[in-house]
């Protein structure tokens, strides 16, 4: 079964590992890109995710809980990684275990085979297929497509902190023609849109004015420091979108 992650979990602070050792992009012995596991062994669900990105300056991945990254190389075969660090957001259920698992198997120096686009990794009896984005997911359209909102993200020089959205808040949003539709965890409203190329050109939000207690407090005045603004900037990666509002960015999945 393929799985499709979310990118970034929410948490405290993203720590960037790279340095000299990171591969190449253009280094032929290891992978590239963006990567989504086909299947996952215990202590893993049939609805759990796993997605890896390899990038000049490393690789990091991500699960059900928190998001990590490291140096990588390829020696004689292996996939080594190094300096892993993390976000640190408690994990509820098996989260915590799952991502003590991960640590342990991306540290662990496991065996690595490419195949085509994709690639194997193995640690003892344990294979993890990864097959390319590109060739699993693909790109949904930004007008049209209902969004729920995953995660809000705040950038402070070269660290990310994300906060998830508990299962319980509702938030999301809709663009269809020239109206955007909002749900903000706890109040609902709509406002006016252009959509450019890579902006979007907001009027006024008018919202229903329900007091917004806890969680769903915070997820809205979060959504509001990026939508009460005339101008955010847009991108879709696979199932993703992101807003962007300076130094604040709401990631939203489509349903």
């Amino acid at each position: 079964m393929i799985r499709f992650a979310v990118a970034l979990t929410a948490a405290v602070v993203l720590t960037g590992c790279g340095d000299e050792q990171a591969a190449s992009p253009s280094d032929p012995a290891g992978p590239t890109g963006d990567f989504i596991a086909d299947d996952l062994p215990d202590p893993f669900g049939p609805d759990d995710q796993l997605r890896v990105v390899f990038t000049q300056d490393g690789v990091s991945f991500s699960a059900t809980c928190n998001h990590m990254s490291g140096a990588v190389e390829v020696v004689d075969g292996a996939l080594v990684v190094t300096g892993i660090g993390g976000t640190e957001m408690g994990c509820p259920g098996p989260g915590f275990a799952q991502d003590e698992w991960l640590v342990d198997f991306f540290s662990a120096s496991p065996g690595l085979e490419l195949e085509g686009q994709g690639f194997t990794l193995s640690d003892g009896d344990v294979t993890v297929r990864f097959l390319s984005t590109d060739d699993v997911i693909d790109q949904v359209e930004l007008e049209g497509t209902a969004w729920t909102l995953n995660g809000i993200e705040e950038t402070d020089g070269d660290s990310v902190g994300s906060t998830t959205i508990p299962p319980e808040v509702d938030a999301g949003l809709t663009i269809e023609g020239q109206t955007m539709l909002v749900r903000t965890g706890c109040n609902r409203g709509r406002t006016e849109v252009t959509v450019l190329d890579d902006q979007l050109e907001l009027g006024p939000l008018a919202l229903t004015r329900m007091a917004c207690p806890g969680a769903a407090g915070e997820v809205e005045r979060g959504v509001l420091q990026v939508l009460d603004a005339p101008v955010i900037e847009w991108s879709i990666d696979g199932t993703q979108l992101r807003l962007t509002n300076g130094d604040r960015a709401l990631v939203y999945e489509a349903e």
